[in-house]
């Protein structure tokens, strides 16, 4: 009788044993999947705030302020600049002299001819500027007050300017200062003739075509430049950040937590 029961029993353990290691792996399974799926969703979580989080962090890093040009400074870096050439005419002509040419049929008189090379040169004279002359009204836009155009140089060449004849009469011992007068001449009628040639307004062109570009080169893209005194403004105030900005706080991690199976 004993023996029977026995044999009745061992497929029953058998049988317990089996669902038991199913049981175990069933559990382990839904223990692994669990783990994963928490694991993604708190990346899913994070993702998302991504651009959340980077706009709060626009929103609360310190900003650095722009910082205005001091124009006392721009004015100086202009002064330095001196005497900005900015055009050059060239002249070339021919003048005569003459003197007691009326008198005796010109036998004590003298006449010269004169061939006369030169250059003129124009410019604005930038040392003549001071802080008044420059007004920061924001950011971008700035007012500059320019001296007028003014001849830097007369400059007769001459290697190229000559004598192309002189007739002295018969009874004339010749007048040695004949020709420093010609050439005197020369150069007023040089500096005559390039300002009627419009010299002054190109040198005054180009030279706001060099201020555009210097004043451009410092940041602003609104360049008002006048000739005229400029009037008082109010002064630019520039809001600068008081230098603290908010933490973020650093994002909650959500662990997830395996539930055991009910026994």
């Amino acid at each position: 009788m004993t023996k029977i029961e026995n044999s009745q029993r061992n497929p029953m353990r058998n049988v317990a044993y089996v669902f038991l290691i199913i049981f175990l792996i069933v559990a382990t399974t839904a223990v692994v999947a669990g783990v994963y799926l928490g694991y993604s969703a708190v990346k899913g979580v994070q993702s998302v705030s991504d651009p959340i989080g980077d706009l709060v962090r626009q929103l609360v890093v310190e900003t650095t302020p722009v910082i205005l040009p001091n124009p006392v400074v721009i004015v100086e870096e202009i002064n330095s600049l001196a005497r900005l050439e900015t055009a050059e005419y060239t002249f070339q002509d021919i003048l005569q002299i003459e003197r007691d040419q009326e008198l005796l049929w010109g036998v004590f008189g003298e006449s010269l001819l004169f061939v006369a090379h030169g250059d003129v040169i124009a410019g604005v004279d930038l040392a003549h500027m001071d802080a008044e002359d420059l007004q920061v009204v924001s950011p971008t836009k700035v007012i500059i007050r320019l001296p007028e155009a003014e001849i830097f140089l007369t400059d007769l060449d001459n290697e190229r300017s000559y004598v192309a004849n002189r007739d002295i009469g018969l009874l004339s011992k010749g007048d040695s200062q004949l020709e420093t007068l010609i050439r005197q001449e020369a150069e007023s009628r040089m500096e005559e003739a390039a300002i009627e040639n419009g010299v002054i307004d190109m040198a005054n062109e180009e030279a706001e075509k060099f201020m555009r570009s210097f004043l451009g080169n410092l940041g602003f893209t609104e360049i008002e430049i006048t000739r005229k005194a400029l009037p008082p403004i109010t002064p630019y105030v520039q809001e600068i950040p008081k230098g603290f900005a908010m933490t973020p706080a650093p994002p909650m991690m959500v662990t997830p937590t395996a539930i055991a199976p009910e026994q």
